[in-house]
């Protein structure tokens, strides 16, 4: 029987290798997942709050404030009780420095609510990406325990029939079955692998769909240089966005408390009615509110915090450039990794169906056979990892430079469908 015969491990993968066209979620998919995940409806809720906020601020927490009284007046002579009584209207004034302040703060704290949205997007992002490719790789290595059984299956085939004519010992017949035993286990348990990684796919973003169709593409370098890279990164980066905003509110809370470390004037109308109402008094008031100690310290530790977020971007500027840059050298050297792994799978399975032509005709041993078809998987199986890997580091580079999916949000981000 010559069931060996020009059977390629590679070949088997090519027609067999579960995964998505474009070895990625499909692009509307993955954008309703990530706004249906649970940190970005977090993080929008929120931003629709402090959207109500800031309109609050602008607004201004004056208020009119309504006084009412009542009191009784004696007279000695003639003697007699007269009744008066009074209404008064005021309200605080907000001059144009005080609400200029006012204006800034909150749209301060709305773009910073936004950064948070955006962050949230980009985390759920990096996320699906780690499910989904941990997805990916079970599935890879699904299918090649299922060709290395069929393999098992053929060779024990192979080795029956040549018992049968007495051609081989009987006990190749115990290692052939050992060898399937052994394939038909790891086939179980990677189904079960990969049926976890799904679970745990679709239960974190239940809207990606799992749709297979075609094999892996052959990883590439990214495109450009890596300084360009960086650039990309740090002019999307949601991270340093969400930080800078931070900075730019506390500022503008500073400078909020500064300004009301000057008097808050008020205004008021009043109108009383004396003399069991033979007189009449109608009139203005105002009010002088002088700040004491607190508001001081209330603006020193604003411009404390705002201090400490400025030093804290400028770390977060170095890292973020550092992190941009290994990066983007990792995965130019996983797709080499990944090529040279490539090659000595191979060779390791040319090897492998060498020695099984040469058992076929009588020319080795069924040793030598299983300890190279050993190695053939061990070495597919390692390609496949770093074919994977090499995928996955390049869709992170794509993600970070928001070139993968649409990350950038405008002004109307919390009203996204």
């Amino acid at each position: 029987m010559k069931t060996m015969r020009c059977i390629s491990l590679s070949l088997l993968l090519a027609g067999v290798l579960p995964v998505y066209g474009s070895h990625l979620p499909d692009p509307a998919m993955a954008e309703a997942a990530l706004w249906a995940s649970p940190a970005v409806q977090q993080a929008r809720a929120e931003l629709g709050a402090q959207a109500l906020r800031s309109e609050g601020i602008r607004r201004g927490r004056a208020e009119w404030t309504a006084g009412v009284d009542a009191a009784q007046r004696r007279i000695d002579a003639p003697a007699a009780w007269q009744a008066e009584w009074g209404v008064s209207l005021s309200r605080p004034l907000r001059l144009p420095p005080r609400a200029m302040t006012d204006r800034q703060l909150a749209d301060a704290q709305l773009a910073y609510a936004g950064a948070s949205l955006g962050e949230a997007l980009h985390e759920s992002g990096r996320q699906l990406l780690a499910l989904w490719f941990d997805w990916l790789n079970e599935s890879g290595q699904t299918a090649i325990w299922r060709a290395q059984a069929e393999l098992a299956e053929r060779q024990y085939a192979t080795v029956d029939a040549r018992i049968r004519l007495g051609e081989s010992p009987r006990s190749d017949r115990a290692s052939a079955e050992a060898m399937l035993a052994h394939a038909r286990l790891q086939l179980q348990q990677a189904t079960l692998r990969v049926q976890q990684a799904a679970s745990r796919l679709q239960a974190r973003f239940p809207a990606v769909g799992l749709q297979l169709d075609g094999a892996l593409p052959h990883p590439v370098p990214p495109a450009g240089e890596a300084a360009a890279h960086v650039d990309a990164v740090m002019a999307h980066n949601h991270e340093r966005a969400r930080a800078l905003r931070l900075a730019q509110a506390l500022r503008a809370e500073a400078r909020q408390l500064a300004a009301r470390r000057s008097p808050d004037p008020g205004l008021g109308v009043f109108y009383r009615n004396e003399a069991a109402g033979s007189e009449h008094l109608l009139g203005v008031n105002m009010t002088l509110t002088l700040p004491g100690a607190a508001r001081r310290s209330d603006q020193q530790a604003a411009e404390g915090l705002a201090a400490a977020a400025l030093e804290a971007l400028g770390r977060l500027d170095h890292r973020l450039r550092t992190e941009a840059q290994a990066d983007f050298e990792l995965a130019v050297a996983q797709v080499e990794h990944w090529r040279q792994a490539e090659r000595a799978a191979d060779a390791q399975e040319t090897a492998a169906r060498s020695a099984a032509r040469a058992y076929e005709l009588g020319e080795g041993s069924l040793d030598q056979v299983l300890a190279t078809r050993r190695l053939a998987l061990e070495a597919r199986q390692l390609a496949h990892q770093l074919q994977v890997a090499a995928l996955a580091q390049n869709a992170r580079l794509q993600l970070d430079a928001h070139r993968l999916w649409p990350l950038d949000l405008d002004d109307e981000a919390h009203a996204h469908p």
